[in-house]
This record gives C-alpha cells, structure tokens and sequence, in this order.
C-alpha cells in the first residue's frame, strides 16, 4: 500500500481499512505522502475524529510538519475545526501551540479568523502566545477585529487582559482598532475602545 492510500484512507473516514494498515506496520504514522503530510494531517482535515483519537493513540507525532507551507497537525485541525486533536493527551505529547507556518501564522491566528472559541480557550490555557505576530506583523487580536469575531474578542480582552497588546501594530501600522473600522465591525471597535485600545495612532 502506498503513503497515498493511509493518507486517503484517513482523510475519507476509513476506518478499518486504515486500522488493519497501520496495525500491520506502526511506520504508516510517519509516512508522508507528496505534499509531505501524514495521516494525521488528513484526519485532521477531514476531521475524522474516531481517526484522529485512534493515530493519537498508536503514537502519531502531533508536531510533524508538513512540507509545502510548514502546517502542523494542530493548525490543519484549528482551520478545520477538529476540536478532537485539541485533547489534553495530545498537547501533552508533544504539539507545539505556538508553531509557526510559512506565513508566522500560529494556530492561534486561525482559531480567532476562523472564530473558534472552544480551541481559543484551550490553546491560550496551553501556553500559547496571544501576542504572536505573523510575518506581516498582524496578531490574533488582528485577525479577530477584522472579522468582527465577537466571542474570541471577549475571550482575549477580559480573561488575558493582562497579558494582551492592545495596540499591536503591523506592517503598515494598523492596529486592531483601525482594522475594526476599516471593515465596519463596529461592535468590534467598541469593545476595543471600551478595553482602552489607543484612538490616537496613526498607520503608515
């Protein structure tokens, strides 16, 4: 069988098919197919949790990155939405919540665009960085402005005001606030400004 048919066989929900394999022979949990992904990049994907739960289980690397743009198993699951990789067990065993992929983008980037609360919560308990700048110098708070991502908003300004930047500024000096106002996500400018965000700063 070939790195193409494990991946396709996780990918689609196959279970047995998959099962059978990989009980056969343990090394299919590292094989990557051309893209340089493994099955676990797959289950994610397709989130496939009974998949997913079961390469976890037999040892599948949780920080194998990929080899085209540097994804990792738990940025494919927070852009997918497959709460399942997010279990404490895989955490533990090794998942780094603050790597990064060929744009800085971490995990955290994708859970606030994509408003993910549930995997916010436990990456932010986890350690990650809710201050990362991507390598356009945009943070999660960025990305959750431009969106108007109320929930994730709230989570960043009034459980980790402590350790959030307000007033992060990236590549063209916009902060939060003025990406708030540029796409009109007026709530999002309000919480904002009620947090203290600075109404002063002048972008590029």
């Amino acid at each position: 069988m070939s790195e193409l048919e494990i991946c396709r066989f996780a990918f689609e929900g196959k279970y047995d098919k998959l099962k059978e394999k990989i009980d056969d022979d343990k090394a299919y949990l590292t094989k990557k197919d051309g893209s340089g992904r493994i099955a676990l990049h797959w289950a994610a994907s397709g989130s496939q949790k009974n998949i997913v739960n079961f390469l976890l289980q037999q040892g599948s690397p949780v920080d194998e990155s990929d080899d085209a743009q540097n994804w990792d198993s738990l940025m494919i699951a927070t852009f997918c939405g497959c709460t399942e990789l997010f279990h404490p067990f895989s955490i533990r065993e090794g998942a780094d919540v603050n790597a990064i992929n060929q744009t800085g983008q971490t995990a955290l980037h994708y859970a606030a665009s994509k408003n993910r609360d549930e995997i916010v919560r436990i990456l932010l308990a986890n350690h990650a960085n809710i201050n990362a700048a991507d390598n356009m110098g945009s943070t999660p708070l960025h990305r959750a402005a431009s969106k108007g991502n109320i929930k994730i908003m709230k989570i960043f300004l009034e459980e980790y005001s402590n350790q959030l930047d307000l007033n992060p500024r990236d590549c063209v000096g916009n902060t939060p606030l003025h990406l708030a106002c540029e796409e009109e996500r007026l709530e999002a400018a309000k919480l904002l400004i009620e947090a203290g965000a600075n109404t002063d700063t002048l972008n590029k």
